[in-house]
């Protein structure tokens, strides 16, 4: 079993840490047991994208990246019907949607970020990120900010970059007391909050405060998060995702309430018969997203569709794409 990561390159998610061990991806917890390397091998689609006629006026759309194909599926919503498929990327991983329906990716490998509109198969936008490697981005419902996480930086810790309305030269944030961030959400107010581990592999959560030049950590009462996962708003709380739940093989997620710098777990919603929850997306009542296949009683990756806040068994699974790791739903 692999207790700690290895971030010695920009292919950390292939980054064997010994003869025996290979990382998941760098969304992802760190591997459970010994997999073959040519198990883990990426395996880029070359195929060309595709999306349905109708895929742009269906209602709410579900997009999914898929870390191992350097792909992005979408689906309709609630149907989990494929509707499209998004190649050419090197490496996506967490995904954001913003106020106008349209989706960004976080494109690790490439050391970028892509806007897609609904209906349509090339980006709309390009930001570089200049600091290293996005892990995933939340978009300000009320400025239109973007702000990416950084899982790490180029020359050591990473952080979050925020865009000012998505576009131009970024300005750079941090906590000192962090060195990896995985995924980050707005609130209602326009703090933003961001999930990851300490540079001993400790989950810690940190808050950017609407107006603030400085990241702060936030202390989590009522429960113990170990592996960073989704971080959302639910519209009056955060809800934070633990990719290991109770250190266990399963996930899970907490609605928390914030007051200063203390954050409260009020409910902890598991996710039955999961294994590798990375993020999920809200919509309405309902959760999506994807689990990753890597637990002995995960048989494969799926796309599931769990009701919200009850989460427990998904309401519905459809086979997935290898390596599911972000989500997000168009406001369309």
């Amino acid at each position: 079993m692999m207790t700690h990561l290895c971030v010695a390159a920009l292919m950390l998610a292939l980054t064997a840490c010994s003869s025996q061990t290979v990382l998941q991806p760098i969304g992802q917890a760190p591997a459970r047991v010994a997999v073959p390397s040519a198990v883990l091998a990426p395996q880029p689609d070359r195929g060309a994208s595709w999306l349905s006629a109708k895929a742009a006026n269906s209602g709410p759309l579900l997009y999914v990246s898929d870390f191992y194909n350097f792909d992005v599926y979408i689906y309709s919503v609630p149907s989990l019907k494929r509707v499209g498929k998004l190649t050419g990327f090197f490496e996506p991983e967490g995904e954001c949607s913003d106020a106008h329906g349209n989706v960004w990716v976080a494109v690790t490998g490439g050391e970028l970020i892509e806007e897609f509109k609904p209906g349509v198969k090339t980006p709309i936008a390009t930001l570089h990120d200049p600091l290293g490697y996005p892990a995933s981005c939340a978009v300000d419902a009320a400025t239109g900010n973007l702000a990416v996480a950084n899982i790490f930086g180029t020359s050591g810790s990473g952080g979050i970059l925020i865009y000012k309305n998505a576009r131009g030269t970024p300005a750079f944030y941090s906590n000192p007391d962090q060195f990896y961030y995985y995924f980050d959400g707005y609130d209602a107010h326009g703090n933003l909050y961001a999930g990851g581990l300490t540079s001993k592999s400790v989950y810690v959560l940190s808050a950017l405060r609407l107006g603030k030049k400085a990241m702060v950590s936030l202390s989590i009462r009522g429960a113990t998060l170990h592996f960073p996962g989704t971080v959302l708003w639910n519209g009056s709380t955060l809800v934070l995702g633990d990719q290991q739940c109770n250190g266990g093989t399963s996930s899970c997620l907490y609605d928390a309430s914030v007051s200063g710098t203390t954050v409260s777990v009020t409910r902890k919603i598991p996710l039955a018969a999961s294994c590798d929850v990375a993020q999920v997306a809200l919509h309405g009542k309902q959760l999506f997203g994807g689990d990753y296949e890597y637990c002995t009683h995960v048989k494969s990756s799926t796309i599931n569709r769990w009701a919200y806040p009850a989460g427990g068994k998904p309401l519905q699974s459809v086979p997935g794409n290898y390596d599911p790791i972000g989500a997000a739903v168009t406001s369309n």
